[in-house]
């Protein structure tokens, strides 16, 4: 027995490492970009364009390889999804064609997206129960730690070897991954392949959006990561205009709101066992509605107020995003992965969404106008939702909350 959860435990740390390293493809570019556009010679709206289809391709692949995943297996995806990275990584690094450095981050940027899926995936079907809530929130925390190491990281890179050594340090660790993740990960149960053609796959993904549960999940987090995201960019332009802080200082306030989602995954890691999902799934949103209103309020009077709501809110999605991932993989048992790459999807989405969406709307209004009248509509949300939600059958709700 002992056995059984020391291999679980070795597969947990090795799948959240894996999605560890494939965050920092993404993450570890970001203070590069002024050596990439010197490097070759191009406009930095092209070299922003790199950045934003590589975003994009992610949230694509988050439904192609979650639907993949449920139907040919884990493994059997994993693996040719690192040998890509490696691939496209030795092509970042030693091409001097632009075209090439941008097809190859497109490349690197599917192989990157099978990872979170499969790691997901892969902690749902060796755990159960609170086990799982508590290895969805190590998976949420080792993940929240990338974005603050990475740039850190790529500028130390960077600066020492030229973006090359950014992208060959990236093939470097591909290649750990690629050998480790061939020895110890576990392989695929033969029975789990299946067909798969545009008609399966497209009732695959319609049952995820047709189950309330999913829906009203789904619908949350599109909301929470938009209101993120309209926050995240907003922020510059308040500090440096209202505020006038130096970009030094603006660049330092954003490590709170970093650091409190890491928080927010430990805190959920530590109570899931001792709460219901269902209280914690009220606790969760109720805080992001106040941080929100909150926000609405402090933004332009109170520099420290207006920290204390960001860091709640930070807290707030540390918690909601590894009980959201609990509460599909629940729902979902029998198709995990297409649900998993749905909530990716719809996640991502809501974070290329909320910044334009956002914009468009001071033209008409006041902030403050805008962040009050956006905390009150998703506390009405999510109040709806969890209506929704508890109207299913009593077999959704077992043991205080939505467990299947």
């Amino acid at each position: 027995m002992n056995r059984v959860k020391s291999k679980a435990s070795f597969v947990l740390y090795l799948v959240c490492i894996s999605a560890f390293f494939a965050s920092l493809h993404q993450n570890i570019y970001s203070p590069v970009l002024p050596l990439i556009r010197d490097s070759f010679h191009v406009s930095i709206t092209m070299v922003n364009l790199s950045v934003s289809i590589f975003i994009f391709v992610t949230a694509i692949m988050q439904i192609v390889f979650g639907s993949l995943i449920d139907f040919k297996g884990m493994r059997s995806i994993l693996i040719p999804s690192i040998i890509l990275m490696v691939v496209a990584s030795i092509g970042c690094a030693v091409t001097n064609n632009f075209t090439v450095f941008f097809i190859c981050r497109i490349l690197q940027a599917i192989g990157t997206a099978a990872i979170p899926i499969v790691a997901v995936t892969t902690i749902a079907s060796l755990f159960q129960g609170n086990q799982r809530g508590s290895a969805m929130g190590t998976y949420q925390m080792l993940l929240s730690i990338a974005p603050a190491i990475a740039p850190v990281l790529g500028g130390f890179i960077g600066e020492q070897y030229n973006h090359r050594g950014v992208f060959w340090f990236l093939v470097g660790a591909s290649v750990i991954l690629l050998f480790i993740n061939w020895l110890y990960f576990p392989k695929d149960h033969i029975g789990c392949k299946k067909e798969i053609n545009f008609k399966t796959f497209m009732l695959h993904n319609a049952a995820i959006f047709s189950n309330k549960v999913g829906s009203s999940i789904l619908t949350l987090s599109f909301c929470i990561f938009f209101l993120y995201f309209s926050i995240i960019v907003y922020l510059p332009i308040l500090l440096t205009d209202h505020y006038h802080l130096s970009l030094k200082v603006v660049g330092l306030l954003y490590l709170p709101m970093a650091l409190s989602l890491i928080i927010g995954s430990i805190v959920f890691k530590s109570i899931q066992a001792k709460i219901s999902l269902q209280k914690l799934f009220v606790f969760g949103n109720v805080m992001v509605s106040l941080s929100v209103i909150l926000f609405a309020v402090t933004h332009s009077y109170s520099l420290i107020g207006m920290s204390i709501t960001l860091v709640m809110y930070g807290i707030a999605i540390g918690i909601l995003t590894p009980l959201y991932a609990t509460m599909i993989t629940n729902e979902f048992e029998s198709n995990r992965a297409s649900a998993m790459g749905m909530f990716n999807f719809i996640r991502y989405i809501g974070m290329a969404m909320g910044p334009v969406i956002f914009s468009l709307l001071l033209t008409v209004a006041h902030s403050t106008v805008i962040f009050g009248v956006l905390g009150v509509f998703f506390s009405l949300l999510s109040f709806w939702m969890l209506l929704r939600m508890n109207k299913k059958t009593n077999s959704v709700i077992q043991h205080g909350g939505f467990l299947k």
